[in-house]
């Protein structure tokens, strides 16, 4: 497969995905370069996984852990779409989040968040980022914001939160007009610890 024409259309989806439009300002904002280590969870159906992966590749790695194993069994068969990308850069695991990075410390350059309560995973977590490592919270509700906004206020150098609109154009002879618009994905809360 051609790895620059990996589109999300091409991912059977069992959640509603993060879009390519969130998947590129993510993967951006993080700073992701080859060689980073990631930590995502909330893996769904591996698009942003996949996004993640073809950055870090060859000597980085993306460790995805996902709590509902039919999710997590479809984005293994999504990420093999990706070939040697995915054996060498990619690790998925079945499990929660707060066990998982309980604990660790200076493990990852970033970590990408897509779950509920996106804040008790934070809480626990942050310490696995390396020094100026990156962190990424996809959140579909206000409620959420604020929520990771409180446990990332105290800790993090830079902070931001944004919600991404594409509107599409409708380019004829007569005229340019408005398009088909695609309005709320989520919100998204970016930190630098």
């Amino acid at each position: 497969m051609d790895l620059d024409r990996l589109k999300v259309s091409s991912f059977e989806r069992v959640t509603r995905p993060i879009e390519p439009k969130d998947s590129g300002l993510i993967t951006e904002r993080l700073g992701l370069l080859p060689g980073h280590r990631v930590f995502e969870s909330g893996v769904g159906s591996g698009f942003l996984t996949a996004s993640m992966a073809r950055i870090v590749y060859p000597e980085g790695e993306v460790v995805g852990i996902e709590i509902d194993t039919r999710k997590l069994e479809k984005a293994r068969e999504n990420l093999e779409q990706l070939g040697k990308v995915y054996e060498k850069s990619v690790t998925l695991k079945h499990g929660d989040a707060r066990e998982y990075l309980e604990g660790l410390e200076d493990e990852f350059d970033a970590m990408v968040l897509d779950l509920p309560e996106p804040d008790r995973v934070l809480e626990v977590g942050l310490d696995a980022l390396k020094s100026n490592g990156k962190v990424a919270v996809f959140c579909p509700f206000f409620e959420q914001v604020r929520a990771v906004w409180q446990v990332l206020e105290d800790r993090c150098t830079w902070l931001e939160a944004v919600e991404l609109i594409e509107r599409k154009l409708q380019v004829e002879k007569r005229g340019i007009r408005p398009g088909r618009t695609l309005g709320h994905t989520g919100f998204i809360v970016f930190g630098r610890v």
